[in-house]
């Protein structure tokens, strides 16, 4: 199997279909199949194919979808990049992958340029007005498709920095074939629909209830590079969206942004909110606004992503995240691994054709997460006895701030590693709109150390939204006989 014989079937049947809308451009699934043939082809001429890694940092603009596709099609492995990473980041991505092609923008090309001499690239694409990517889609294709057997790697997204550094979760096709499907088998979906993809599609939600889908389906993705209020209104209302996946902060503009106020979303195929809790404030108000239901899910990039949502057709439960989507099972356990009943609380754990193959070259860490088949998620939760599951909390060190997950140790590491500062710690500030900022708690020995420069450091070495958002020098950081953090005892912190 490989995912790419979808382009190549909606290319035979609906060559004439659009495929991808974004800002004024249209390409059809005849087009996007030409295209990712000929970059396909002409990576195959550069040397590169089956099980190479191809490192994609670009945000959502139609050469994410071309590039990501034509690298499945040989058979390579696409390793998706927030273009926001800093080159530290980004050093650590390409290295830990062994990555041997990047493609970025133009634009962002310094954030590479600092670093190719310690990651060497055998290709490097640019993207954008004064980028080389049109040279390599503008030649012949062979017809690219290798295939693939279903346990072989197809893309990896870095994720879980419990241990200070991110990890790549391997998702195999199997993985992404059967996510793909989850806006058809949950919400109906079909090749009548088109996906507002605003969610950045490095992300694996995106990725795969925006993108993947359309792609399997033929129906259309509108993508969106950034958030425009202006655009957004002419995409809903006039360009046939029909399913919103996307995190709880979207749906929070849409309620309160002016020119947003007279949608009818009555007739959306699907209104999915995941990535971060779901504020029941926000639930309360969309429905009551515009007559319409948010349904919550709830992923994990190591399950490709979606475990649950709660279901059309079914009893919506706004403070749960549903049931467990065709395929998927899920237990509670406690710290001994006794198997917990309805309303106990305990670690989630989901074991499925969506858990990940495991992390690129960490057999230890893949272990210590996947036990028999069962992925421990680290989230702390419950079920009812009607199978609804309810997070309670965060077994994990970790924050996540409008839909990224920021880990603990990977944050007080570059913190720690500013001179002056002997200590930190950091917690997620509660916050409607991103649901959590970063708040840093830190221990100086310079007296002239301020809020700024931690700041200004933080952002040198971390993406924006992994970065503190405030933060508060107290003179120590209390901690329990196992190093955990007692912030209730953190005094001089407000």
């Amino acid at each position: 199997m490989n995912l790419y014989s979808w382009l190549q079937e909606h290319a035979k049947e609906r060559p004439g279909k659009v495929a991808i809308r974004f800002r004024d451009q249209s390409i059809t699934f005849g087009e996007l199949y030409r295209l990712t043939d000929s970059l396909g082809t002409a990576l195959r001429k550069a040397g590169i194919g089956r099980d190479d890694h191809v490192t994609l940092v670009l945000p959502n603009m139609p050469e994410f979808v071309i590039t990501y596709m034509a690298t499945m099609g040989i058979g390579a492995v696409v390793t998706t990049v927030n273009p926001a990473y800093t080159s530290r980041e980004l050093r650590h991505i390409l290295s830990d992958s062994e990555s041997r092609v990047l493609i970025m923008e133009e634009g962002n090309r310094d954030t590479y340029d600092a670093i190719a001499s310690e990651c060497p690239q055998d290709v490097f694409i640019t993207v954008g007005k004064e980028g080389d990517f049109p040279r390599w889609v503008s030649g012949s294709g062979s017809g690219i498709v290798e295939d693939r057997e279903k346990d072989d790697v197809a893309a990896i997204i870095y994720s879980s920095g419990l241990t200070g550094y991110p990890m790549g979760a391997q998702l195999t096709q199997a993985n992404l074939d059967h996510n793909s499907d989850l806006l058809r088998s949950c919400m109906e979906a079909d090749d009548t629909d088109t996906t507002l993809t605003l969610i950045p599609c490095f992300h694996s939600f995106s990725a795969s209830c925006n993108m993947l889908s359309m792609l399997r389906y033929g129906g259309t993705i509108y993508l969106m590079k950034k958030i425009d209020f202006k655009e957004l209104r002419t995409a809903i209302a006039e360009a046939g969206i029909s399913a919103i996946c996307a995190v709880p902060t979207l749906f929070f503009g849409l309620i309160h942004h002016p020119e947003l106020q007279d949608i009818d979303y009555t007739g959306m195929r699907a209104l999915v909110a995941g990535g971060s809790a779901l504020p029941l404030e926000v639930y309360d108000a969309f429905r009551q606004k515009f007559h319409a239901d948010i349904r919550q899910g709830y992923g994990i990039t190591e399950a490709s992503p979606v475990c649950s949502v709660n279901q059309k057709h079914r009893t919506i439960k706004p403070a749960s995240i549903g049931q467990t989507v065709p395929g998927v099972t899920a237990r509670v356990e406690d710290d001994d691994g006794t198997i917990l009943g309805p309303g106990q609380t305990g670690e989630l754990l989901f074991k499925g054709p969506n858990i990940m193959k495991g992390y690129y070259n960490r057999p230890r860490e893949t272990s210590d997460i996947i036990k028999d088949g069962w992925l421990h998620t680290g989230d702390l939760g419950y079920m009812d006895d009607e199978g609804y599951i309810y997070i309670t909390g965060y077994k994990k060190d970790m924050v996540i701030t409008s839909g990224f997950n920021v880990y603990t140790r990977e944050v007080t590491n570059v913190l720690n590693s500013l001179p002056g500062i002997r200590d930190s710690a950091i917690i997620g500030e509660p916050d409607l709109m991103r649901g959590a900022i970063i708040k840093a708690f830190v221990v100086s020995d310079s007296p002239h150390l301020t809020e700024d420069d931690v700041k200004k450091f933080a952002r040198k070495q971390l993406a924006n939204f992994k970065t503190p958002r405030k933060v508060v020098f107290v003179p120590e950081i209390p901690r329990d006989d196992k190093g955990k953090v007692l912030f209730d005892l953190i005094k001089d912190a407000p």
